[in-house]
């Protein structure tokens, strides 16, 4: 992406201008989504993730790029701006569907805030293998870093919850709940020259609004606070503490990717790249652990229960442990990234379904043929 271009594009969300690329609301340039579809694993400050030593099962049904489904799925996919659609179910995929002008079987998609979720399994592990007693415990606890902050000051749950009360609910495009947030973050990002310490920024940009747990509201600093904390009550680099408690044990078969900052801090909100038979793996891990009687078992189910309302740009919405519940009225749950980025889970069904889309109004339709699909196997 040319420096024009990111301007551009940074400009049309600051504003709040409609620039769209096409009718399904796609406000960055074709090559800006041609590359987050390649996942920007070129950038200098994304750092490897290793594969596990043994992937965890996922068949592929022999049929799967024209099954049964096929004709419902074709409907839903606007070829605008859907670019994979993949549908599981117990661990066997019955049905692909790729946007061949775009992508490929093996192509390694960003997933945007999908990160975020990630986040909140790493936080859980933490805390179910001891480094963390209570999520009811304030986070300073845990981490001098953030102490005197409004995330140091404020309870775990509600991090997770993104109500900390840092910020007052008046700018948050993507996230970014102050404008130098918005430039030293997401604005960088793309040209992998974040070069902001985060701690600091988080410190400058810290307005104190209320006491945590009065209001939810998307900000990716408070997500970036929980990886602070992981790293504080573990003792390890987050992505390595997410290598071995997540992405190993769930049986990763494909190394993925984390973008960083150039302090060597991971940008936990947004920059993960992983192949979507993994994302795949990771949605049908979440649904068996979610099922144990364990303590990440409990985790799971509480992560995936409304704990806050989200104050949106376009309204709100009902949160977990940064984590969607109820996604397409349904029992399912869901990871969301900018752009229609989504891994899709219904416990009650076992099936998952992973997008890679580049407009998040393009998502009525997909959900609709997902609850198709899910009552299909009740």
């Amino acid at each position: 992406m040319t420096t024009h271009q990111l301007f551009a594009l940074m400009l049309s969300i600051i504003s709040g201008l409609s620039l769209a690329q096409n009718s399904k609301g796609q406000l960055e340039s074709d090559l800006f989504w041609a590359d987050f579809s390649k996942g920007l694993e070129w950038l200098p400050t994304s750092k490897s993730i290793s594969a596990s030593s043994v992937p965890s099962a996922l068949s592929i049904a022999d049929d799967s790029l024209n099954s049964k489904l096929k004709p419902i799925v074709d409907q839903a996919f606007d070829p605008d701006v859907h670019r994979i659609v993949i549908l599981s179910h117990q661990r066997k995929v019955i049905h692909r569907k790729y946007n061949d002008k775009w992508v490929n079987e093996k192509s390694r998609p960003m997933s945007a805030s999908m990160a975020k979720s990630l986040t909140a399994l790493t936080v859980g592990k933490a805390l179910c293998e001891g480094s963390i007693k209570s999520i009811d415990d304030d986070v300073s606890v845990y981490s001098s870093r953030l102490s005197g902050t409004s995330w140091g000051n404020a309870r775990i749950r509600h991090l997770l919850a993104m109500s900390s009360g840092s910020n007052k609910p008046v700018f948050s495009p993507t996230g970014s709940p102050t404008r130098e947030v918005l430039t030293e973050t997401l604005a960088k990002s793309y040209q992998g020259n974040m070069n902001h310490e985060f701690v600091s920024l988080m410190k400058k940009n810290d307005e104190k609004f209320s006491v945590s747990g009065q209001q939810g509201l998307y900000n990716n600093l408070d997500t970036q606070a929980l990886a602070i904390l992981a790293e504080d009550a573990t003792g390890k680099k987050f992505i390595e503490y997410f290598q071995d408690e997540i992405w190993h044990p769930m049986g990763a078969s494909q190394p993925a990717k984390w973008s960083h900052n150039t302090h060597d801090q991971v940008a936990a909100f947004s920059g993960f790249t992983a192949h979507p038979y993994d994302w795949i793996r990771l949605g049908h891990y979440v649904l068996e652990e979610r099922a144990k009687d364990t303590c990440f078992g409990n985790y799971l189910r509480e992560a995936t229960r409304q704990q806050s309302r989200l104050i949106l740009p376009n309204g709100t919405t009902p949160y977990g442990f940064q984590i969607y519940p109820g996604c397409g009225g349904t029992d399912a749950f869901c990871f969301i990234g900018h752009g229609g980025q989504r891994l899709i889970m219904s416990p009650s069904t076992g099936v998952v379904m992973y997008v890679h889309s580049t407009s998040l109004s393009s998502s009525p339709p997909l959900l609709k043929m997902y609850r198709e699909v899910i009552a299909g196997y009740k």
